[in-house]
């Protein structure tokens, strides 16, 4: 009887013994699982978000000019298998601060065109922008020094909203979207003021589809943050955008926009294609949070559960904005002025 008591006693020390290991389990399986698993997403995410095949890139780009390009009969067609080729890379630690000694060769309010062959891409690149001159004063040459490299006819349309309203992104790239199809440029890319390409063989062009181009930004390390992701840099056919009656423009302040945007070409079963994670990587320039759109998650419900509101609601809904279009050296400046009683003509 006594060993059995003593064999009993034993056995409850030993289980207290294993009990304390047992209850720190819990939390080292925490530790591990927060650590690793976002260190495995990361991996997985990174390289293999949906895009194209590399060996379809060129015949799925949307080769169209627009159609007051003056092309010259004995100069060639410009060629791009090079720079879809091109494995160059710039880190973004190598980004440069400022570029000095810039030079406009080649560019006329905004607008280049390739001298020693006939572009088949012409591209409107439309950003927004709103007291971010330092981000500006270096987007500008970046991009020009960017994009002189890829033979194709481009022009930079700089849409700025003044006063003092909330920040409007949906509505100003409605209006410089109204601007680029005014003149007649069949392929729209939506940038934002802060993201700089890093990889040369990222083609500026639209493609049979929207393409959402900046689908790796260093700011996230990378990764896409969730597949209907359609902000940062987004090219789209001009009759696409038209389709879908572009963005609304009943978002203001941060967020919400792109997601309407994603939405809207859904419910017209257009989808969003991605070129591969080594063709789509960008630097965001640092800059203070934007304030969010506390209403936003309502205009989304709302732009759901109503189909019509998209219909009336966007890009054919600017006529009480007021826009001014200034020449400027380096880009076809187009000045966005809100009022309060604009506003409520937008929320109505």
């Amino acid at each position: 009887m006594l060993n059995a008591i003593k064999k009993t006693n034993i056995t409850r020390r030993s289980l207290l013994k294993v009990r304390i290991p047992l209850r720190v389990i819990p939390f080292i399986l925490i530790i591990v699982t927060y650590n690793l698993v976002p260190h495995f997403l990361k991996i997985y995410m990174r390289y293999n978000f949906p895009h194209l095949p590399v060996e379809l890139l060129e015949t799925e780009l949307y080769k169209q000019r627009s159609p007051k390009l003056v092309l010259h009969k004995h100069k060639p067609d410009c060629k791009y298998d090079e720079v879809l080729k091109n494995t160059r890379y710039l880190s973004p630690s190598d980004v440069p601060k400022e570029i000095v000694n810039f030079s406009e060769k080649g560019i006329f309010r905004g607008d280049y065109v390739p001298q020693h062959c006939n572009p088949i891409f012409s591209v409107a690149i439309i950003v927004i922008y709103r007291d971010r001159k330092k981000q500006l004063d270096l987007f500008l040459p970046y991009m020009h020094n960017f994009l002189r490299k890829q033979n194709i006819h481009y022009r930079i349309y700089l849409v700025e909203q003044q006063g003092k309203n909330p920040f409007n992104r949906g509505l100003l790239l409605n209006v410089g979207a109204r601007q680029a199809i005014e003149d007649q440029f069949p392929c729209l890319i939506l940038h934002d003021v802060d993201l700089l390409p890093l990889d040369a063989a990222n083609l500026y062009a639209c493609a049979s589809a929207p393409r959402h181009m900046s689908a790796s930004i260093d700011k996230f390390e990378y990764l896409l943050p969730y597949d209907y992701l359609t902000g940062g840099v987004l090219a789209i056919r001009a009759e696409d955008f038209v389709t879908v009656n572009g963005y609304s423009n009943k978002f203001e302040g941060w967020g919400g926009e792109d997601d309407n945007l994603f939405f809207r070409l859904k419910m017209h079963k257009i989808k969003i294609i991605r070129f591969p994670y080594r063709m789509s990587r960008y630097t965001m320039m640092w800059h203070r949070p934007e304030r969010p759109n506390s209403a936003r998650y309502f205009t989304l419900r709302e732009n759901r559960q109503h189909a019509g509101v998209n219909a009336r609601d966007g890009l054919n809904s600017l006529q009480h904005v007021r826009t001014r279009v200034v020449s400027a050296p380096l880009v076809k400046h187009v000045r966005v002025l809100l009022r309060c009683d604009t506003c409520q003509s937008i929320r109505a």
